[in-house]
């Protein structure tokens, strides 16, 4: 851990769901560390689906002590990961904007719920989530950071030349067999003449 144990970090419970073999969903309670960046957010008004957060030491965070925390968090399960998660949100509560500006949010020993609670985007934890090529966001032509419109025209540019280059040499071969077919003509008229 690199911070005291007496030192504060922020729980809160999150209403998520777990998607059962029929499909359906279910709902689960998780109790996760918060960050202060993220209880700075909830706090000021963003959609969340943390129901209620508690102010508690490091110490008590670490024992997963339930008797110690709110009633709202007896039915929750632990996040995964808790201990690496719980260290690198405790140690966000070093910082000092966290310590001089959001400590007050949910002080010491306190608990909030009146956040913008929502499920509109529910958070389902047992998802898959498979990237693909859909996912990616085309970007405008007219927002070329990138020097595409200079590319594509280079580009352009080099299929026209391959292109007439090739006509050119078609040419040059049709015009290549015409005289040689001209030449054998004009040798079978004069052997046969």
């Amino acid at each position: 851990m690199d911070v005291g144990l007496d030192s504060y970090c922020c729980l809160g419970l999150a209403h998520c769901f777990r998607k059962k073999e029929d499909g359906k969903l279910e709902d689960v309670f998780v109790i996760e560390p918060l960050s202060a960046t993220s209880l700075e957010c909830m706090a000021t008004g963003a959609r969340t689906s943390f129901k209620v957060a508690v102010g508690v030491k490091v110490a008590d965070a670490l024992s997963r002590n339930k008797g110690a925390l709110p009633e709202a968090f007896q039915d929750g399960l632990w996040c995964e990961k808790y201990d690496a998660r719980l260290d690198a949100a405790a140690r966000t509560w070093q910082r000092s904007h966290a310590q001089d500006n959001l400590m007050d949010i949910v002080p010491l020993g306190k608990a909030r719920s009146n956040f913008n609670f929502s499920l509109d985007d529910k958070r389902v934890l047992n998802m898959d989530n498979v990237v693909n090529d859909d996912d990616n966001i085309k970007q405008d032509i007219s927002i070329d950071v990138y020097g595409r419109a200079e590319k594509q025209e280079r580009d352009e540019k080099m299929a026209a030349a391959a292109a007439a280059a090739i006509a050119a040499s078609a040419a040059a071969a049709a015009a290549a067999a015409e005289e040689e077919s001209e030449e054998e003509d004009d040798l079978d008229a004069l052997l046969a003449g």
